[in-house]
């Protein structure tokens, strides 16, 4: 007679065993994957934080540059502002905007070094 083998209890011991150990195997795999998942996303993590406190110790120094005396009276400056007793100068250059070109210069297609040194 072909047919199945005989189930002694033996056998059902080692079946059941063997499930036993690779779902163990299984459950230890997941969590190791689990685990280096985690480190990696850490190591992330820390490196954008020192970048973000890179970031902030930046935007102090800004901040403190702009309450500074040399900050405010620059932008005063840039703006016409004078302090109390002080007097506003403006210079205005008469000179032409245009240059004007001198009889016997270059026909204005030569490179800078020969307008420095001449033609040779």
């Amino acid at each position: 007679m072909l047919g199945l083998p005989r189930l002694t209890l033996t056998r059902v011991v080692i079946v059941l065993a063997a499930v036993v150990v690779g779902y163990f195997l299984f459950a230890a795999g997941k969590d190791t994957l689990l685990s280096q998942h985690l480190t990696q996303q850490e190591q992330q993590l820390r490196q954008q934080i020192d970048q973000l406190q890179a970031q902030q110790t930046r935007l102090q120094a800004i901040r403190d540059y702009l309450k500074t005396d040399e900050y405010v009276q620059g932008v005063a400056h840039r703006l016409g502002l004078v302090k109390p007793g002080e007097k506003l100068v403006i210079v205005s250059s008469t000179a032409p905007a245009t240059p004007t070109p001198t009889p016997g210069a270059g026909t204005g297609h030569e490179t800078w070094w020969e307008q420095l040194y001449g033609r040779e």
